[in-house]
């Protein structure tokens, strides 16, 4: 996803994340490629486990597939391309051979998927006379390649990053020269920004004869710390290889930096991300008919008595005290609301057990090292996160996130780093950022006398509730609204008519909400509710109130009796009903035919004042 960070525009008043003014500037695209091994082991089927029978070079392209379906969604003015390596055949900007450039470094678009999808279903016999295998690619040769379709990229990038799939563990065995031009070219990646991640396959990679030191570059520097960097186990199973690449394309949705001060003259920097955030539909876009270009509007606002070009400077604001206007410009009402420099200032520390759940007031944030902004961030960052989590504290903190947003006093919760067995990373070391509500955020709120549940009926709702329980992520429920809105388009795009079938896991499993805990729902129901109580009867309606009556309907007007051309001269024509508006413009000459009641209600005007 592309890097955007939060800027107000010197013509909006500021008001933090609570009004939502200002506006989100673009910080670049972020840009990926699929590097994939396109050797005659790649292509060979495993089926080891009598289920697996697809090649390790089909998951690679069905990964790719898969991931920019998604971007397509999410993240549509991402780049994304595809180059294989170990091939027959040639073609790249600098003559490289066994290298092929499969797509270019592209926005995701429909002839890309069905590229992709056309590559998935082709035979092996196909695919060696239009590619071909080899084992003849350096693996810098292949890096280089990919540097240069960055370098040649004219949109402005804010992540780089390539992919490498391949299940040789050492491609460059007794060749020395070329492991040392490989580990070199590495260290020229990780200069350049570029970041380089392995996506092996197999089930016997072993990442110490080559990769390592290839994805995780020896500097000299800092040698503690890439002895506990490890690499995952590789991947055999196509569900692995999509998780980790799901990861990987989250490592750069940095919502804004800040600098954080622990004591005066100690500082680090973060990046601040965003855990959490609502799933729309995409907006509607006008077109151009003729080209099918973007229709972009243009506001300019002039001053009625000369004409004149109104700016952003011009515009005051007021508020009235004493019978009198005081005016400010933009620029004082962005020092009055600028209490606080932009930052995070450490307060104190508070047991992690005295932040209660329903402190909740919005959704965390998350912190991590920026080690880019100030060299250094990454050692304090682990040492405050190690010492907190062994004294299971939180630091309570004053955080201005971006500039012009309100202040508001956080705890950050410590979070260690979590492995699965693969030893892919699960959860990533840091601070949440949980956002404490002030003082006048509570409420004493008065329960009325009303019957309360005796014990029994509580104890009965609890075992009812544990017996439900399950551990809740917001990535097992899709949005079925949002889900079925993209199908379509995706039919439309790609020229499919059958849709796959959606299985919205929003609506309750009745069938299996019964069989785990039926006999508890029954023993509830009787212990609550009376023995007539039917809950699949329909509600009983109420009666209307004695000695009332109804309000008497107020009868239609009659469309012959109105007088159409005095009601519009009057301003109410869209008072009229569309009958109306259709029958006395049918009765001029005009025609109706296909339109709405505004356009109606304007050619009745236009009809009257002509």
């Amino acid at each position: 996803m592309s890097e955007w960070r939060f800027d107000l525009d010197d013509d909006q008043e500021e008001d933090g994340d609570e009004q939502g003014e200002g506006s989100w500037t673009f910080g670049g695209r972020a840009a990926s490629i699929f590097l994939i091994d396109a050797s005659k082991e790649m292509c060979e089927t495993s089926g080891d486990d009598g289920e697996d029978e697809e090649s390790s070079f089909k998951k690679a392209i069905r990964c790719a597939h898969a991931t920019m379906m998604r971007k397509i969604i999410s993240s549509d003015q991402d780049l994304s391309a595809v180059v294989l390596y170990n091939t027959k055949e040639s073609k790249n900007n600098i003559d490289v051979p066994s290298i092929y450039i499969l797509q270019e470094l592209e926005r995701p678009g429909a002839e890309k998927i069905l590229q992709l999808e056309e590559l998935i279903e082709m035979s092996d016999s196909k695919f060696e006379r239009e590619y071909g295998h080899s084992n003849d690619t350096n693996i810098h040769e292949a890096l280089w390649v990919c540097q240069s379709i960055f370098n040649k990229c004219k949109s402005k990038l804010a992540g780089q990053s390539i992919m490498l799939f391949t299940c040789q563990d050492d491609p460059h065995s007794g060749n020395n020269q070329k492991q040392k031009q490989a580990r070199q070219k590495g260290k020229d990646l990780k200069e350049a920004g570029i970041s380089l991640e392995l996506l092996h396959m197999g089930t016997s990679f072993d990442v110490n004869k080559f990769y390592k030191d290839l994805i995780i570059p020896d500097d000299g520097e800092d040698e503690q710390s890439q002895e506990k960097e490890t690499l995952a186990d590789p991947a055999s199973r196509f569900e692995e290889l999509m998780d980790r690449v799901k990861r990987l394309e989250h490592k750069q949705r940095t919502t804004g930096r800040v600098t954080f001060t622990l004591a005066p003259g100690v500082e680090m920097a973060l990046g601040v991300y965003t855990t959490v955030r609502k799933m729309n539909k995409p907006y509607k876009v006008k077109l151009w008919k003729n080209t099918n270009e973007e229709v972009r509007y243009m506001k300019k606002e002039y001053l009625e008595e000369t004409g004149e070009l109104l700016m952003p400077s011009d515009y005051v604001k007021y508020q009235e005290y004493g019978g009198k206007k005081i005016k400010f410009s933009l620029d004082e009402l962005r020092s009055m609301n600028q209490v606080y420099e932009q930052g995070i200032e450490l307060l104190g520390f508070k047991s992690i057990e005295s932040i209660k759940p329903y402190y909740h007031i919005k959704p965390a944030n998350f912190l991590y090292p920026d080690e880019k902004s100030v060299q250094g961030s990454n050692k304090v960052f682990a040492a405050l996160l190690d010492r907190c989590l062994a004294r299971k504290v939180a630091p309570i903190v004053r955080m201005v996130a971006r500039r012009g947003s309100s202040v508001s006093w956080a705890a950050l919760i410590p979070q260690k780093e979590e492995l699965d067995e693969k030893n892919c990373q699960i959860s990533p070391p840091g601070f949440y950022a949980c956002h404490l509500p002030f003082a006048d955020d509570f409420r004493n709120i008065e329960i009325e006398d009303v019957t309360r549940a005796s014990v029994d009926q509580v104890d009965a709702a609890k075992d009812v509730v544990k017996k439900l329980h399950f551990k809740y992520s917001p990535e097992n429920f899709d949005n079925p609204d949002i889900q079925t809105h993209w199908r379509n388009i995706e039919a439309l795009a790609l020229n499919r008519s059958n849709l796959e079938e959606l299985v919205d896991y929003t609506v309750p499993d009745g069938e299996r909400i019964r069989k785990k805990a039926g006999s508890l729902i029954e023993s509830f129901r009787e212990m609550v509710y009376p023995p007539s109580y039917d809950p699949n009867a329909a509600p009983k309606k109420r009666p209307a109130a004695s000695g009332t009556s109804s309000a008497p309907k107020r009868a239609k007007p009659d469309p012959a009796s109105l007088d159409v051309e005095q009601m519009a001269k009057a301003g109410k024509a869209d008072k009229l009903t569309v009958d109306v508006l259709k029958s006395w413009l049918q009765d001029r000459g005009i025609k109706v035919t296909g339109k709405k009641k505004a356009q109606l209600v304007q050619d009745v005007v236009d009809e009257v004042g002509s």
